[in-house]
């Protein structure tokens, strides 16, 4: 009996000392949980979303490069060719002229011995187009006429180096109205030849016209003699490279006859 009541309190003890401590876990804490599992959700959303985001800006970084590859078309502007007005120089050299230093006759030829062509008066202006080998008669085209004549080179200035004009050997302007010479021969006795020809109509002023390129033992030279006979001697040396020739033509007020060749001896 003694020993049954000591298990009666013992338990009774117990049963006081575990219920103190239970009231302590019935707090219901379990509805916690569901919110916990909402906060994991959005931490994940929120993670997703930031990779896609981030991908656009690099897209654009890889496209602005692109224009600058353009800016390198700039080097094609360099060679501006601002060199170029260079030609503008050609235009600007004046054609050679003449400008006669009193009164000057324009013959037909290079030589006093030739006609009197045109005459230029103190003053006037003729464009220069040629000359002699030798520069001391130029051929010139007068202000106030369309066909050329030769003038002095001692009674003119030239606007440019009398040697840089162009030598020429223009042929002399023909009159058909003036008959060409007949019986033209030529004769050579040592270093001496004698031209002769038949006369010549009667007119006004006539008169005949030697041009010949002769040898002076080293040099050919080209020479006009001026006679109103019908013949004519000149002397033609030995010892030059090239051949000598001679021709004849008859004058007058109206102008020259169209030459005659002849056989040289």
């Amino acid at each position: 009996m003694r020993k049954l009541l000591l298990i009666t309190i013992l338990t009774i003890f117990l049963l006081n000392g575990c219920a103190t401590e239970t009231p302590i876990p019935p707090t219901h804490t379990p509805t916690s949980p569901p919110p916990t599992e909402t906060s994991t959700l959005t931490a994940t959303y929120t993670s997703t979303s930031t990779p896609t985001f981030t991908l656009t800006p690099s897209m654009t970084s890889t496209s602005t490069e692109t224009p600058t590859a353009t800016i390198t078309p700039t080097e094609t502007e360099t060679p501006t060719p601002s060199d170029t007005p260079t030609p503008t120089e050609t235009p600007t050299e004046e054609p050679a002229t003449i400008t006669a230093d009193g009164n000057v006759n324009c013959r037909y030829g290079p030589d006093p011995v030739y006609m009197y062509a045109w005459a230029l008066s103190d003053g006037d202006t003729a464009m220069l187009d040629g000359r002699n080998y030798a520069g001391t008669w130029l051929w010139v085209l007068p202000h106030d006429t369309d066909w050329h004549c030769w003038v002095s080179s001692a009674f003119v200035t030239a606007s440019v180096d009398i040697m840089t004009v162009p030598v020429v050997y223009p042929p002399i302007y023909i009159n058909p109205s003036v008959p060409s010479l007949t019986g033209v021969s030529a004769n050579r006795s040592g270093s001496s030849v004698t031209i002769s020809w038949n006369a010549a109509p009667p007119s006004v002023g006539l008169g005949y016209l030697i041009e010949a390129r002769i040898c002076n033992g080293t040099y050919l030279l080209d020479v006009v003699y001026s006679t109103t006979n019908t013949s004519y001697t000149l002397s033609d040396k030995e010892g030059c490279s090239g051949d000598s020739y001679g021709q004849v033509r008859a004058f007058n007020k109206l102008g020259y006859s169209a030459p005659t060749k002849l056989a040289w001896p």
